[in-house]
Order: structure tokens, then C-alpha cells, then sequence
């Protein structure tokens, strides 16, 4: 039976959980740049800020963000480790909204302004606030990390299909058409809904800024633990005693551990003070889960191998996200529709995430990661189709994308703690996103510069193969458990 205690703890946890699903939903929202890039595109030209702007180079806008988010989340992850995750994930969100904010003034002056504001700052911020409530969550449900970490991510999935509709309802209520078209894409030159699409920034910006601070303010970590206070206490007592008289230390370091790179190459150092009599605790030190510090993690080669697959499923993350509305108005001439397929489309990226993350707590992250890049891979082949059956397909084929490649924010955290344990997830995971600072820009240049002698077509067959490769770096992966199952 359930102690009350128990009971109470559990509660705690799960209002811990929804605090980060809030700030996940603002922090989402990233991924209704694909609805606001043909406004903004269009904006840009109709009033001369940048009167030659494409979609492919605005998409620019979504690789600065993803650069700033890689290379702010390892930093969000040592703030937290000073000031604790209720304030790192206000700073990092309120970081995100002021970016939202500022782009009111940016998108009037000028595209790069724009990039630095609606890129760079506000990707900064998701990148210091996003690992925090995954690290918080988990530490809370240590065994469920799969599951708990696929409700939260789930949250960031979802962002988008809550704040599609409440920017094309602001910027478009009467689901006007994108008519005048250039070089085969469609832009807006209606007056009224252009004038729109400045204010759009102040209202989302506030909308954020309120969710990240109720988000904030449920997170915090668990107590500790029986056994982790008690090692505690005995540490601050050898501390003491060795100040006082070596003679008369009251402790002893029963071993010191460091185990060299093994055949998986995974390379634990541990170091464990107990009590002379604490036989007991000692044993159960040795069932502990083992935490890699950054510097240990580098020394991994699977944290190479999460890293380029990554950094090659990204690929399609940064092409899909950016493009999929400017490749749908090719065909389908309902702006509506658009941002619904892209709420849609939301829903199945925040439940993908919940799927993909049970799926590796039942079987394994492998198993999972290899069905997400063929899945991913066979819809981006084929996605060509899609014209042919019209919205309807559209529709599908746009969902079923957005809900495999979902998988990736799932289940790379969930390997990086399986692997490298809890403690440091938020540095480590941090690192992991690195891979961002280079698959973002690289995305957006291949784009930009085959778009015109490719064509879509070329662009889907060159990220499936970007996917495959990925599916090939996962059949490689092979690290165990300390228990000798597969991660």
C-alpha cells in the first residue's frame, strides 16, 4: 500500500511535469515559423524591408534560432547547477518572449534585424530553458524516463497547434489568398492582412512570457533521498574531520573507482565515501546508476553517434518545419486550411513524442530510432504524391511527418540519460544539441541554393537521404546497460 508520503511525493511530481509541459508549449511554438514565414516573407516585400525575399532564405530566420538554441542549451544546463531550474527556465523563456517582442520593431526595419531577434534571441532562450523541465521531470520519475520525458517534449510538439490558429485568425480572419506569385511561390499583398503581422509579435510575445512564468513556478527538483542525504552527512563530516586532525578522520574512502574505456566504450569514474561499518551501503552504491560528466561523455563514442544522427534527422526537421506551408500553397490556394494542417500536423509531433518515448521504454532506443528514420525516410520519398490527392493527402502526408520525426526530441534525451545517466543531463543533452549549430545553417543553404535547379522533388530525395544515413548510424548502435541490456 501507497504511504501517504508516497502519495504526497507523487503529486508533488506530477505538477512538476505540467509546469513543464507549459513552458514546453511556449517553447514549441518555434514550430509555427512554417505558418508565419509566408506573412512575414510577404511583408518584407510588400514594404520594402527586403523586396526580393524568398522562402528558402527566410528560412534563414529558423536556422539562426536553432544555432542560438544549440548553443545556449549545455549553458541553461550550468546555470541551473547555480540558481536552480525554477529561475533558469523563467530567464531562458523570458529570453525567448523578449525576442517574440522585439521582432514588432525588427520586422519593420530589416531582414537581418529580424534574423537577430526572431532567430538568435529567441532560440538563445528556448536553448537555456528547454533541457530544464526534461532534467527536473526525470530526476522526479527516474523510472520512467522515456515515458516522462515524451509528456513533456509533447508539450513543445504541441505549442504550434494552439498558436497556428491564433495567427492566422489575428493576421488572416477572412482566409484570404496569397495573390501574387513569383518564380512559382505565392505571396500576400493584401494591405489589411500585412498590416497585421507586426502586432502578431506583441501578442504572442505576452502570451509566452505569462505561460513561462506559471510553468516556472511549479518546477523544482525532489528531495533527496534517504540514502543521498546520509552520504551527504558523512562527506561534510570527513570534510570536518580532515580539517581538524587526519588522525582522527571518522571516514574513510572505501574505494576509488575508475573504470577504463570498455568494449562499448563507455568509461565510468566514480568515488564513493562511506562509513567504516556501512558494508551495506557500499553494495548498494555498486547498483547505482552511473553519472558521466561532460568531459567524461566526450570520451564516448556513442555520444558521436547520437550526435550525427542528430544532426542528419535535423536535416528534415529544418526543411520540413520552415517549408511545408510555401510547398502547399503550390497547389492548394486556402490559407485556412494551411494552418490547420499545421495545428494537425502539431498534435501528431507532441503525441509522436509520448509514442516514440514509450517505445523505447518497452523495447529500446534503437528499436525506436530505426523505425522513425524508415518511416520518415519512405514519407519524405514519396511526399511528391501529395498534389495528386490533394488536400486530403497533403494533410496525411504532413501529419504522419511531423509525428516520425517527433521521435528525435523523444528519444535522444532519453539515450543521453540512459547512457550518461541523470546527473549532468542538462550539460550533456546540451551538447547533444550542439549538432543544431550545424545542421540549421546547412539546411537553410542547401535550400536556398538548390531549390531552383532541384526543385521540391530533388529537396525531399536529398533529406530522406540525409534520414537514411541516420538509420545506418543507428544500426551501429549498440550501447548496453550496466545490467547488459540494450539502451
Amino acid at each position: 500500500m501507497t504511504s501517504p508520503a508516497c502519495g504526497i511525493k507523487r503529486w508533488r511530481g506530477m505538477l512538476v511535469v505540467a509546469g513543464g509541459i507549459l513552458i514546453h508549449l511556449s517553447l514549441g511554438t518555434v514550430y509555427t515559423f512554417g505558418n508565419l514565414n509566408p506573412y512575414i516573407t510577404s511583408y518584407m516585400r510588400n514594404y520594402g524591408s527586403a523586396s526580393s525575399l524568398t522562402y528558402t532564405e527566410c528560412s534563414w530566420v529558423f536556422a539562426l534560432g536553432a544555432m542560438g538554441q544549440g548553443a545556449s542549451m549545455a549553458v541553461g544546463g550550468v546555470i541551473e547547477r547555480k540558481i536552480g531550474p525554477k529561475l533558469t527556465a523563467l530567464l531562458g523563456g523570458w529570453c525567448m518572449s523578449l525576442g517574440v517582442m522585439l521582432t514588432y520593431f525588427a520586422v519593420k526595419q530589416s531582414f537581418a534585424l529580424t534574423i537577430i531577434t526572431y532567430g538568435a534571441v529567441f532560440g538563445f532562450g528556448i536553448g537555456i530553458a528547454y533541457a530544464i523541465p526534461l532534467a527536473c521531470c526525470m530526476r522526479w520519475f527516474p523510472e520512467r524516463k522515456g515515458l516522462v520525458n515524451g509528456l513533456v517534449v509533447a508539450g513543445f510538439g504541441g505549442g504550434a497547434f494552439i498558436f497556428n490558429q491564433v495567427q492566422t485568425a489575428f493576421i488572416n480572419p477572412d482566409n484570404l489568398q496569397a495573390d501574387k506569385e513569383v518564380n512559382g511561390e505565392k505571396y500576400f499583398g493584401e494591405a489589411s492582412i500585412l498590416d497585421q503581422v507586426p502586432y502578431v509579435f506583441l501578442l504572442l510575445g505576452g502570451c509566452y512570457a505569462g505561460m513561462q512564468l506559471i510553468g516556472s513556478l511549479l518546477l523544482c527538483n525532489p528531495p533527496a533521498s534517504e540514502e543521498e542525504e546520509k552520504l551527504l552527512d558523512n562527506e561534510k563530516k570527513s570534510h570536518v574531520s580532515d580539517d581538524e586532525s587526519d588522525a582522527e578522520s571518522a571516514v574513510i574512502y572505501s574505494r576509488e573507482k575508475e573504470t577504463k574505456m570498455d568494449e562499448n566504450g563507455l568509461k565510468e569514474e566514480q568515488k564513493t565515501v562511506i562509513d567504516k561499518s556501512s558494508r551495506e551501503q557500499q553494495e548498494e552504491q555498486n547498483d547505482e546508476e552511473v553519472n558521466f560528466t561532460p568531459a567524461q561523455m566526450l570520451k564516448s563514442k556513442y555520444f558521436y553517434i547520437i550526435w550525427f544522427i542528430f544532426l542528419l534527422n535535423g536535416q528534415g526537421i529544418v526543411f520540413l518545419t520552415t517549408l511545408y506551408k510555401a510547398y502547399g500553397q503550390t497547389f492548394i490556394s486556402d490559407d485556412s486550411f494551411l494552418a490547420l494542417v499545421g495545428a494537425f500536423a502539431a498534435v501528431f509531433n507532441a503525441f509522436g513524442r509520448i509514442m516514440w518515448g514509450s517505445i523505447a521504454d518497452r523495447w529500446s532506443f534503437r528499436v525506436a530510432m530505426l523505425t522513425v528514420c524508415t518511416a520518415f525516410t519512405a514519407l519524405m520519398l514519396t511526399l511528391q504524391l501529395a498534389p495528386y490527392g490533394g488536400k486530403a493527402l497533403f494533410f496525411v502526408y504532413i501529419c504522419l511527418l511531423f509525428g516520425s520525426f517527433s521521435g528525435s526530441f523523444a528519444l535522444l534525451p532519453t539515450a543521453t540519460a540512459k547512457c550518461f545517466g541523470r546527473k549532468y543531463l542538462s550539460i550533456n543533452y546540451g551538447l547533444v544539441f550542439t549538432s543544431q549549430i550545424v545542421t540549421a545553417p546547412l539546411g537553410a543553404f542547401l535550400s536556398q541554393t538548390l531549390k531552383s535547379s532541384i526543385g521540391w522533388t530533388g529537396l525531399f530525395f536529398m533529406v530522406s537521404g540525409f534520414s537514411f544515413v541516420a538509420f545506418l548510424l543507428t544500426v551501429i548502435f549498440n550501447a548496453k546497460s550496466r545490467k547488459g541490456f540494450e539502451i
